[in-house]
C-alpha cells in the first residue's frame, strides 16, 4: 500500500466522526455546556487525526523558502471587507510549561462597596452546571477549519511544508507524548483512528515504508 492511499483510507474512517460533530453542532449559535464539552471530546481527536495525515502527506514535499516581505505600500495595507475564514493549525499545541493553572468559577467582579452597604451581604460565586448556555462561535470556526482541510489534504500538506521551509530548526509537527485529545483505554472509533493514525505518522515520518 502506498502513504496516498493509507490517508484515503484513513480519510474515509475519520468522515463518520466528523459527521457526528456537525449533527451535534446543529445550526444554534448557544449550545449547554455539557454538550459543548461532548463536542469538543470528538473534535480534539479529530484535528489530531488529521494533522497527523497532513503530515505524512507533506512529508516528501520540497519548496523553496519564501522571499522576505519588502515594506508595506506607502498608501497602506487595504483592509479586506469581510471576516476571514478559519484556517486549520496543522502544527499540536504544545503543552503549558509549569504547574496547572487553578481553575475557579467567575465572579461577578471585585467586591467593592461603600460604608451604606456594609449591611449586605456580598454576592457569592457563579455556579458552573452542564445546562448553562455557551457560545458555539469559537467551535463552529474550528469545525469549518476542520472540514475545508479535510477536503483539500494536499493543498494543507503544501502549506505544512511551506511553513516547515521558513523555519530555521525543523518544525515539529507533532509534539512529543500523546497526541491531543487521546484518550487512555479509549474505546470509541476516533480513539481507535488516532491511535493507529499517529502510529502510521511515526513510520512515515521515519522514513519507513507504508504498511501492507
Amino acid at each position: 500500500m502506498s502513504w496516498t492511499r493509507c490517508i484515503e483510507i484513513n480519510r474515509e474512517d475519520l468522515l463518520p466522526t466528523v459527521a457526528q460533530i456537525l449533527a451535534m453542532l446543529g445550526d444554534s449559535e448557544i449550545l449547554l455546556r455539557h454538550m459543548h464539552l461532548a463536542i469538543l471530546a470528538l473534535l480534539r481527536p479529530a484535528e489530531s487525526t488529521l494533522r497527523r495525515l497532513i503530515a505524512i502527506a507533506a512529508k516528501d514535499i520540497v519548496v523553496e523558502p519564501r522571499a522576505k516581505r519588502g515594506p508595506p505600500p506607502s498608501g497602506g495595507i487595504p483592509k479586506g471587507s469581510g471576516e476571514r475564514k478559519p484556517v486549520f493549525v496543522v502544527i499540536d499545541p504544545r503543552r503549558e510549561v509549569g504547574p496547572p493553572k487553578r481553575k475557579t468559577a467567575p465572579g461577578f467582579g471585585p467586591n467593592v462597596r461603600g460604608f451604606d452597604d456594609l449591611d449586605i451581604a456580598p454576592p457569592g460565586r457563579v455556579e458552573i452546571t452542564p445546562d448553562d448556555p455557551v457560545s458555539a462561535a469559537a467551535l463552529r470556526r474550528r469545525v469549518e477549519a476542520l472540514v475545508a482541510a479535510m477536503n483539500d489534504i494536499p493543498g494543507q500538506a503544501k502549506r505544512l511544508a511551506r511553513k516547515q521551509a521558513g523555519m530555521a530548526r525543523p518544525l515539529r509537527v507533532m509534539r512529543p507524548g500523546r497526541p491531543p485529545g487521546h484518550v487512555e483505554r479509549g474505546k470509541r472509533p476516533i480513539d481507535l483512528l488516532l491511535a493507529e493514525v499517529h502510529q502510521l505518522a511515526l513510520m512515515a515520518l521515519a522514513g519507513m515504508k507504508a504498511p501492507p
